[in-house]
């Protein structure tokens, strides 16, 4: 069995397309979605090795307008596959655009140590801040196999300091199977 990993955005774009577009799998008590979800609030944001870090927010700033809109409160992360990004300070949380965007540029194209790694911050993502309590915070993790996709899903509170390659079966998370279309 093999795992490929991919980028938080693309998880999150992935999710709100097919959400509303998913056949039922159980008998719910909800219409049924009468429209799709829209674009979510992710700005994703590249810097090339030659691109001009000012530039790039600058640029930012064009295609995302909900970044100025007022008293916006924002998340700012790296997304390169880094596991416990707090950890390693590299979460921006609950901060207007003029602070996110300067703690993205103190970090962006630079080299950055996470661990026992050493390597260059060119990818980001800037999206809301929704305040929430720690428990309602979860991993989704989708599993394809043959016959069904599993999804399993943990709260970021009990499993804080688990090693996710470490999970065995005495941690088995809860799981939802779903037919492959």
């Amino acid at each position: 069995m093999s795992a490929k990993s991919i980028l938080e955005a693309d998880g999150k774009a992935i999710l709100n397309y097919h959400l509303t577009r998913a056949p039922v799998i159980k008998p719910t008590p909800l219409p049924a979605a009468a429209t799709h979800n829209p674009s979510p609030k992710l700005a994703m944001l590249n810097f090339p090795a030659d691109a001009n870090v000012k530039d790039v927010l600058d640029q930012a700033e064009i295609n995302y307008p909900w970044l100025l809109q007022a008293g916006s409160k924002f998340v700012a992360k790296p997304d390169q596959l880094i596991k416990r990004r707090g950890k390693s300070g590299l979460l921006a949380l609950n901060k207007p655009w003029p602070e996110a965007r300067d703690w993205i540029e103190a970090r962006a194209g630079k080299s950055q140590r996470v661990e026992t790694v050493d390597g260059v911050l060119r990818q980001f993502l800037v999206e809301p801040f929704v305040p929430h309590p720690q428990n309602t915070e979860y991993y989704i993790n989708i599993h394809s196999v043959r016959e069904v996709r599993a999804y399993h899903t943990s709260p970021f509170v009990a499993l804080r300091n688990v090693r996710w390659g470490g999970l065995g079966p005495q941690n088995k998370l809860p799981s939802i199977g779903m037919p492959n279309v």
